[in-house]
């Protein structure tokens, strides 16, 4: 086999492989500029002894990155940032026409340290609501710092009749999109991989199954300057349905259920003002899952309902944090022996979340009650925008 014969053979892998920021089109153009270093590398690497397992080298698209000197307005992932900027936006100036008795946000812009209030507040009260915020503005992996900073600069654009342009404002969210996700890489890895991490970090069920699980999505964090490459943080995996998931018009084959998502512990990273704050992998990783649910039917079936679970009394903040995309909790499912479960856990109640056209009615009930009202004010917000 010659060595543009393994090239061919192995282009269809990196192209699923692609991070979220880049396209086919970058990965194509730049084989085709570079197509005889990589047949000539290809050649020194096939002279060579077989690594160890183990062992990895960098892929070539990390190597030979081809966005040098391409504007980041043209890449898909920015043009994604600017569109969730956008829609953050418009959240924020819809929550700061709220009405002062639906919503105290000074209290909570207050208790933030963002801004200064004259007037008395409960503090417990105005912390619950603070920790709301990244909740209501469908801020996946914002802090309420962040979110209280970036109400603060909504005040004074010009819808607001300050002195701040609204698209600088949008601009500066997108930047801090862009800059997430250029450190948060999410990307496809293989099932045993996935299986091996789960193994190592879910706490209830440190094991998976990987029969039918069609997605295996890792995030990978540059955590520590002194490593050599980004660090796998967090996985998640999902695939066919493993049980009945309630009526509707769905049929199975246009379900897609999230099986495990699991995490290091302890991930944090700087925000723009030095704060430590953490890095929430787990939500990322379930955000992209419920983005590609249109295109994860199977036999011809559009995707139509994703569905997962957590355990009850569980603060489910993984899943909090996406009821500004419409996942929303839809019931309880009690615990019993399930054949083949493991069976702690199979004896556990669990909360039902969906997502999707299909997807039921909340029941807000469900969470613990200091939960309740900002997530049906977010879900509110999501149904508004549809």
């Amino acid at each position: 086999m010659t060595p543009a014969d393994v090239l061919d053979r192995v282009l269809p892998r990196w192209r699923a492989t692609l991070a979220r920021h880049y396209s086919t089109a970058d990965l194509d153009g730049f084989v085709r500029r570079n197509r005889h270093v990589l047949e000539s590398l290809v050649s020194d690497a096939m002279m060579r002894r077989r690594p160890s397992p183990k062992a990895r080298t960098p892929q070539w698209f990390e190597l030979y990155n081809p966005r040098g000197g391409v504007p980041r307005e043209t890449l898909p992932g920015y043009r994604r940032a600017r569109e969730d900027a956008a829609a953050i936006f418009d959240r924020a100036l819809a929550l700061l026409d709220e009405p002062a008795g639906e919503i105290d946000l000074a209290s909570a812009l207050a208790v933030l340290g963002i801004v200064e209030t004259e007037g008395e507040y409960d503090d417990d009260e105005a912390l619950a609501l603070a920790d709301e915020l990244p909740l209501l503005l469908g801020a996946v992996g914002w802090t309420p710092e962040e979110v209280g900073d970036l109400l603060a600069a909504v005040m004074d654009t010009g819808s607001r009749g300050g002195l701040l342009s609204d698209d600088e404002v949008r601009a500066r969210i997108a930047d801090r999109i862009w800059e997430a996700e250029r450190h948060l890489e999410l990307r496809s890895i293989d099932k045993e991989e996935a299986c091996e991490f789960v193994a190592r970090h879910h706490s209830l069920l440190p094991y998976c199954n990987p029969r039918g699980m069609m997605y295996a999505i890792g995030a990978f964090w540059q955590r520590d300057e002194g490593r050599r490459g980004p660090e796998l943080v967090a996985v998640a995996t999902a695939g066919t349905p493993t049980g009945r998931w309630g009526p509707g018009a769905c049929p199975v084959d246009g379900i897609l259920e999230l099986t495990r998502i699991a995490s290091i512990s302890g991930l944090t990273r700087h925000d723009r003002r030095g704060r430590v704050v953490p890095v929430n992998a787990s939500s990322a990783l379930a955000a992209r899952l419920i983005d590609l649910l249109s295109t994860s039917g199977r036999r011809g079936t559009v995707g139509c309902r994703f569905v997962t679970y957590s355990v009850v009394g569980e603060r489910a903040t993984t899943y909090l944090a996406l009821v500004a995309k419409g996942l929303r909790p839809v019931g309880i499912i009690r615990g019993k022996q399930a054949k083949g479960g493991d069976g702690e856990v199979a004896m556990m109640d669990k909360i039902v979340w969906e997502a999707g056209p299909a997807a039921r009615a909340p029941v807000w009930d469900v969470l613990p009650e200091d939960r309740q009202s900002g997530a049906m004010r977010a879900f509110d917000a999501f149904e508004a925008r549809r």
